[in-house]
């Protein structure tokens, strides 16, 4: 048996392992079913809920907000970033602004972004970009932060101009930084989303784990972390495989 057939399975018998006992400790009835639901009626309350159409119709609102916001911040993040690598004072400047504020959660900042931008649609969007861009920005910036000066000043006295040096230069060098964002930050902006929903909103996953507190349906909340949790891992595999893809393309493996 190769070694990935043996690590499926072990990870199989965990996985079951950890069902068995949570279903069993839930059957003895040391913790009250309503607060520790066993995995059973967790499974059923998601038939139910995908069947009635009202986990898909909330999971399509999360969903559009991320990739939405996501592919906005991304692509904000790509030319900023790029654009301030370009220029060596601007560079020298703006980093350690844009450090710090890579290092602030964007969760943190929800409760401004309601003031500022408002109860609306456009409020866990926008959260998402921020939380997609700056450290997009900041992987950029900091990558391009170990290029050699004489290799782009090289470049401009052959003749390059700026596209030349960006495309050429500057973007294949960050290339492995901008992935490896882009895979952590796709989780992170599923969670913003989350939470922004939670905090304002009354649609999405997020507003659909607030109704359940407030209900006592501890099974309905597993179910949706649950779902979240897929979504943030299946979306991380996706990034994983086109991170191996691109860098083989570009020879960086």
């Amino acid at each position: 048996m190769s070694r990935r057939g043996f690590n499926a399975i072990l990870i199989m018998f965990t996985f079951t392992s950890i069902l068995i006992i949570w279903e069993l400790i839930a059957i003895t009835g040391v913790v009250p079913t309503y607060l520790f639901p066993p995995p059973s009626k967790i499974a059923l309350t998601f038939l139910h809920m995908l069947i009635s159409g009202i986990l898909m119709k909330e999971y399509l609102r999360t969903f559009i907000r991320v990739l939405t916001g996501f592919f906005i911040g991304s692509l904000v993040g790509l030319l900023v970033g790029l654009g301030i690598s370009c220029t060596r004072l601007l560079k020298s400047i703006t980093y350690p602004l844009i450090a710090i504020a890579a290092t602030i959660p964007t969760v943190a900042l929800v409760p401004l972004l309601i003031i500022w931008v408002g109860v609306n649609e456009i409020l866990p969007i926008v959260a998402v970009i921020i939380c997609s861009s700056i450290p997009i920005i900041y992987s950029i910036v900091s990558s391009s932060k170990f290029i050699d000066p004489e290799v782009i000043n090289v470049a401009k006295s052959l003749g390059a101009n700026s596209r030349y040096i960006v495309f050429n230069i500057l973007l294949p060098y960050s290339i492995p930084s901008i992935l490896s964002a882009l895979k952590i930050e796709i989780a992170m902006a599923w969670k913003t989303c989350f939470v922004s929903e939670m905090l304002a909103m009354s649609s999405g996953l997020g507003y659909f784990m607030i109704i359940a507190q407030s209900t006592l349906r501890v099974d309905v909340m597993l179910v949706v972390v649950g779902i979240l949790a897929i979504s943030c891992y299946v979306s991380q595999l996706i990034f994983e495989f086109l991170e191996t893809y691109i860098a083989k393309k570009w020879g960086l493996r």
